[in-house]
């Protein structure tokens, strides 16, 4: 079953901040290791949103379509989901959030959106149109410009959109208009932490 993968995918979205994550904590340390580690597992860098539950279905004002779309077979509203997070890393500056769908046959799955300079005060992405932030590029090419929404084959199969928010110890990226693979590279000195959410997303045969 496809929704099998879901642990693996967000394994594989989050790798790039796993080391990071554990020598930063292992160098703040304090003397009383075992109550700072439970308090952490109580507390998770959480990320939510009120538009989809984790691993469920994105709505359908979000598929892709407006500027753009016209020679694509999606028509929808192309409206990003608003999310929200809490308890993130101390020390967090900023954070940059990245989502793809590793189904899409492409190397590298599609990326769907790339956002960053978010400010380390900032809890929410308000998304339904919203421009917030620093607009990466996403897999669509111009003049399609922050949230491109799912517009996965027309096949039955659900295709899986992993929402990833990096806190960042760097309050901003050295450029505007980076892509996926340029934002992830450029985070890495930076990441204290990492938090995923994934939503799915069907197309059917006409």
């Amino acid at each position: 079953m496809i929704i099998s993968r879901l642990p693996a995918l967000r394994t594989a979205a989050v790798a790039a901040a796993a080391l990071a994550v554990a020598c930063t904590l292992t160098a703040a340390a304090p003397a009383n290791t075992a109550d700072a580690a439970s308090k952490d597992r109580l507390t998770p860098f959480t990320l939510t949103s009120p538009d989809f539950r984790d691993g469920g279905k994105l709505p359908a004002w979000t598929e892709f379509g407006g500027p753009g779309s016209e020679d694509a077979p999606c028509h929808g509203k192309n409206l990003a989901p608003q999310l929200n997070w809490r308890n993130a890393p101390a020390g967090t500056a900023g954070y940059a959030l990245l989502v793809n769908d590793p189904d899409a046959p492409r190397a590298g799955g599609w990326h769907h959106w790339v956002l960053y300079d978010i400010p380390g005060s900032t809890h929410r992405i308000d998304g339904h149109g919203a421009l917030q932030f620093t607009q990466g590029a996403n897999s669509f090419g111009l003049p399609v410009v922050g949230w491109g929404g799912p517009c996965p084959p027309a096949t039955g199969q659900p295709h899986h959109y992993v929402f990833t928010l990096y806190a960042l110890s760097t309050p901003t990226l050295p450029s505007a208009g980076l892509t996926y693979e340029q934002v992830t590279a450029a985070i890495e000195p930076y990441v204290l932490g990492a938090t995923t959410i994934v939503g799915t997303f069907v197309r059917v045969p006409a």
